[in-house]
C-alpha cells in the first residue's frame, strides 16, 4: 500500500499548479547486426535492434546481444499490451498511454499524462521494426499530443489525457512531457523520413521552439510548464534530459541549448558538492542561486521533495546518455560518482536498491522500484570495473514488472544499456543514396605468414582459426567519406563472397570500427596490423558463392569525426572461411562499396 502511494503521489498535479508533471523518466541510444539488413516493411531507416556501442560504455557481457534484443522485445511487448491504448470515443485514432496519476484533473477522468505521451513516442520510434505497426501507433500517438494542446501554449501539450473533448486544450503543460515529444519527433524523421504524413522534422523544430519561449528561464535552467514563470529559479532535475537538448541544438542551430546544458551541470555540481559529497545525488525539486534543494513538501509534491525520490531517481539515466551519445565528460564524472556510492551502499547487489535515499545516502524505504534500480545500473555502464554489477543488474531489470511509472522507466533504461537507444542525426538534409568505393583493401594472415603482405591480391580471406595463428586471416577496409553531409540514416558495407572455403557452409562475418587509418595496403601485414580493440559494427553470413553480405556500420560512420573512415573484418567461427571479393577484382561490380543511405 506505501509503495503504490509513493509511486502514484509522484505524477501529483495539484490544482494550484496545473501542468506540473509530477515525475519524470526518461529514455534510453549503434552497433547493428545482421538482423537489420532488410528494412522493414514500413521503411525503417533504423529498424529494431540497432544495438550501438557507445564508446567507453560498457553493456551486459554475461548474455548475447541477441538475448539482451529478446529481452527487450519481449518487454516492450509486455509494456505495449498493458499501457497502450487507442479507445478513446472521443479521438478516434488517438493512442496514449495509460498511467495513474493523482490530484486534480477538473473534473474528468484522468487517462494518461503528457508525461507518458512522451515516453510512449520515444519508445514507439526505437522500437520501430521490431513493432511492424510502430509508425501508425506513433502517429495516433502523436495526433493525442496534438489534441490536448496546452491551455497556455498551444505548441506544447497540456500534462492530463482524459475521453471527453472538453479535456482537449483545457490543461496548461508540463515540461518533461514537452520535452521528450519534441525529442521523439526527431527519431520519428530519422526513423521515418518527414515525406509523409506528418512532417515529423517540421513539427520537432516547432515543438522545440515552443519549449525555447515556455520552459527556458532566463537563467538558462528550465522551469516546470508553460504556467511557471521564466525567471523561476526552481528547476526540477528530472527533467534535465541532456542529450535531448544536444539534439534540439543539432536539429535548430540554436546556442541556447547549449547554454541551458551547461547552466543545468552548474546546478547540478552546486547541489550535488555541497549537500551530496559522497553520493553524487541531487534533489527532486531545486531553487535558488547559487542552486540548493528545495525544501520539503515543495509546491505540495510530497515530504521528500529535498531528497533523492521519484523525480530525482530518474536522473543517472538523463546523465549518463550525456557521456553516452555526446561524450561529455561531465556526466561521465556524476555517473561514475552515484555508481561507486550505489554498489557500496548494496554490497555490490543491484536488488538491495531501495526506492529512495538522502543525499547524504540513507534509505528512506526499504521496498525496490524500477524507478530507483534501473537507473543505477545505467550510470555504471562507464567502467568496466562495474560490469558484475551492470550483469546482475541486467538480470533484475529484465525481470522487474510493477506499475505503469516503474515499467515504462524500466523499458527506456532496458533500451539505453542493450544499444537499442540511437543517438538521432541533425535532422537536417538526408544525404541521398551514395556510393562510396574502397580506396584500399587488404587482409594479413599471422604466424608464419605475418611479413607477407596481400595488398595486390584480388580477394580478401576470413577466417577465424584461434587455435592457429598460420591459418588466421581477417581484412581491412578504408573509406573516405568527405563527399558526404548532412543526415546519414543508414551505413553498410556491401561485400562480394566469391567462394567459401571446402569445409564451410555458412561463415558468420562481422566489422569492427578502428580509429587507425594510417595503415597502406601495400604494406599491411599481420606483424603490423592495428592491434586496437575497435568498435563492433553489423553481421552477416557468407552462405553462398555470388552472393552479397552487408555489414551495418551506421554508427562509426556517424561517430567518426575523420574524413578517411577504417574497418577491420573478421570472422566468427572457429576454422571456417570465405573469399571475398577485392578493390583489385576484375569485376568492378564486386569489389568493396560502402553505401549510404541505401545508395
Amino acid at each position: 500500500m506505501f509503495m503504490h502511494f509513493y509511486r502514484t503521489i509522484r505524477t501529483c498535479k495539484k490544482a494550484f499548479a496545473i501542468g506540473l508533471a509530477a515525475v519524470m523518466l526518461l529514455s534510453l541510444s549503434q552497433v547493428s547486426t545482421s538482423f537489420m539488413e532488410t528494412a522493414s516493411a514500413a521503411g525503417e531507416a533504423k529498424p529494431f535492434p540497432q544495438q550501438v556501442s557507445y564508446p567507453g560504455i560498457i553493456k551486459p557481457n554475461h548474455v548475447t546481444q541477441s538475448s539482451m534484443n529478446a529481452s527487450v522485445s519481449s518487454y516492450y511487448d509486455y509494456w505495449k499490451g498493458k499501457y497502450l491504448k487507442n479507445n478513446l470515443a472521443s479521438l478516434p485514432g488517438g493512442y496514449y498511454v495509460k498511467g495513474e496519476i493523482t490530484g486534480s484533473a477538473g473534473g474528468f477522468t484522468p487517462l494518461g499524462t503528457s508525461e507518458g505521451q512522451g515516453y510512449g513516442m520515444v519508445i514507439t520510434a526505437l522500437m520501430a521494426g521490431h513493432d511492424a505497426n510502430a509508425q501508425t501507433i506513433y502517429n495516433g500517438l502523436f495526433k493525442t499530443a496534438r489534441a490536448f494542446k496546452s491551455s497556455i501554449n498551444s505548441g506544447l501539450m497540456g500534462w492530463v489525457v482524459a475521453d471527453h473533448v472538453n479535456a482537449q486544450g483545457n490543461f496548461s503543460s508540463a515540461t518533461d512531457g514537452d520535452l521528450d515529444i519534441a525529442y521523439s519527433l526527431i527519431l520519428a524523421h530519422n526513423q521515418w523520413g518527414s515525406s509523409g504524413t506528418i512532417n515529423y522534422l517540421s513539427e520537432a523544430t516547432a515543438m522545440i521552439n515552443a519549449i525555447k519561449q515556455s520552459n527556458v528561464t532566463n537563467s538558462n535552467r528550465l522551469n516546470l510548464g508553460d504556467w511557471d514563470s521564466k525567471s523561476a529559479l526552481n528547476s526540477r532535475p528530472s527533467d534535465w534530459m541532456l542529450s535531448h537538448l544536444r539534439a534540439f541544438y543539432d536539429v535548430t542551430g540554436d546556442q541556447t541549448w547549449i547554454n541551458v546544458i551547461n547552466s543545468l551541470y552548474t546546478a547540478y555540481s552546486q547541489v550535488s558538492n555541497s549537500y551530496a559529497s559522497t553520493t553524487g545525488l541531487i534533489s527532486d525539486f531545486i531553487v535558488d542561486n547559487p542552486a540548493k534543494p528545495a525544501p520539503e513538501w515543495y509546491l505540495d509534491e510530497f515530504k521528500e521533495t529535498n531528497q533523492y525520490f521519484y523525480n530525482a531517481s530518474r536522473v543517472p539515466l538523463r546523465i549518463v546518455m550525456d557521456y553516452a551519445l555526446y561524450g561529455d565528460a561531465r556526466g561521465k564524472t556524476i555517473a561514475d560518482k552515484i555508481a561507486v556510492w550505489i554498489k557500496g551502499k548494496t554490497n555490490g547487489s543491484p536488488s538491495s536498491i531501495v526506492a529512495g535515499y538522502t543525499l547524504s545516502g540513507n534509505a528512506i524505504n526499504s521496498y525496490s522500484s524500477a524507478v530507483f534500480t534501473s537507473p543505477l545500473i545505467s550510470a555504471a555502464t562507464t567502467s568496466t570495473s562495474h560490469q558484475a554489477w551492470v550483469n546482475a543488474g541486467w538480470d533484475w531489470m529484465k525481470n522487474a514488472k510493477a506499475g505503469y511509472f516503474e515499467d515504462t522507466f524500466n523499458l527506456l533504461n532496458m533500451l539505453y544499456i542493450s544499444g537499442n537507444w540511437w543517438k538521432p542525426g541533425s535532422g537536417g538534409p538526408v544525404v541521398p543514396g551514395a556510393t562510396l568505393q574502397v580506396i584500399e583493401d587488404s587482409f594479413v594472415r599471422g604466424g608464419t605468414y605475418g611479413s607477407d603482405n596481400y595488398g595486390s591480391q584480388t580477394t580478401l580471406t576470413i577466417k577465424k582459426r584461434d587455435s592457429d595463428a598460420s591459418f588466421a586471416r581477417e581484412a581491412y577496409l578504408k573509406f573516405n567519406k568527405s563527399s558526404v553531409t548532412g543526415t546519414i540514416n543508414s551505413a553498410k558495407i556491401k561485400l562480394y563472397v566469391n567462394s567459401l572455403h571446402s569445409n564451410s557452409t555458412s561463415v558468420p562475418i562481422r566489422a569492427f570500427g578502428i580509429n587507425n587509418t594510417a595503415w597502406t595496403e601495400s604494406t599491411l601485414k599481420y606483424s603490423n596490423r592495428p592491434t586496437e580493440a575497435g568498435t563492433s559494427q553489423g553481421s552477416d553470413t557468407a552462405s553462398a558463392a555470388g552472393s552479397y553480405i552487408y555489414l551495418d556500420v551506421t554508427s562509426f560512420v556517424n561517430n567518426f569525426s575523420g574524413s578517411v573512415i577504417s574497418f577491420r573484418i573478421v570472422g566468427l567461427t572457429e576454422d571456417v572461411g570465405a573469399e571475398l571479393a577485392s578493390k583489385e577484382n576484375t569485376t568492378a561490380s564486386r569489389r568493396p562499396v560502402l553505401q549510404i543511405n541505401g545508395g
